[in-house]
C-alpha cells in the first residue's frame, strides 16, 4: 500500500507560476530575487487556503537554486532544488509549526540551528508556520533572532 498523502500537498505548487490567485505576491517575490533585494524575514498573512506557506516554501526553495531561471523561477535540476523537492534531504528549509512547539526550549532550539552556516547554497530559510499560536515568552525569546539575524539567514 502507497504512502497516503494529503490533497493539499499531493498537489501543492512547486514554483511561483503554478500559484494561482496571488499574481502581486509572486511578482513581488520574484522581483526580490532577481535583484537580490531580499528583507531578512517576510510576513505572509491572509485566510487560511490562500497559499501562505507554499509561497513561503517556493520562496525558500528559489533563493537557493543555483541555477534560477531568467523568468525568476526554481531550475529544479541544481542539487538546491533537488534536494529540496525530496523534503527530508534539505539542510537548508526548517518548518516549524508554532502551534505543536511553542515554548521557549523550542525557540531555543531554533535559534541554536541558526547559529549554523548553510551547508550548500547561500541561505538557511525558516518557515514558522502560525507563529501567533508561539507563547509570549517563546516569542520574546525569538526577537533576538529575528531583529538581528545572520546575513545567511532568511
Amino acid at each position: 500500500m502507497e504512502d497516503y498523502i494529503v490533497s493539499a500537498r499531493k498537489y501543492r505548487p512547486a514554483t511561483f507560476q503554478s500559484v494561482v490567485g496571488q499574481t502581486a505576491l509572486t511578482a513581488t517575490l520574484k522581483n526580490a530575487i532577481s535583484t537580490g533585494k531580499l528583507a531578512n524575514a517576510y510576513l505572509f498573512c491572509g485566510p487560511r487556503g490562500v497559499g501562505k506557506t507554499t509561497c513561503a516554501r517556493i520562496f525558500a526553495k528559489t533563493i537557493n537554486c543555483e541555477h534560477p531561471g531568467p523568468d525568476g523561477e526554481a531550475c529544479g535540476q541544481c542539487e538546491s532544488c533537488r534536494s529540496f523537492n525530496e523534503e527530508l534531504r534539505s539542510y537548508n528549509v526548517f518548518e516549524l509549526d508554532a502551534a505543536s512547539n511553542n515554548s521557549v526550549e523550542d525557540i531555543r532550539n531554533l535559534t541554536e540551528q541558526v547559529r549554523i552556516p548553510p551547508m550548500n547554497g547561500k541561505y538557511k530559510v525558516y518557515v514558522i508556520d502560525e507563529v501567533h499560536m508561539l507563547s509570549s515568552a517563546a516569542f520574546n525569546a525569538f526577537l533576538k533572532t529575528l531583529e538581528e539575524p545572520p546575513k545567511y539567514a532568511i
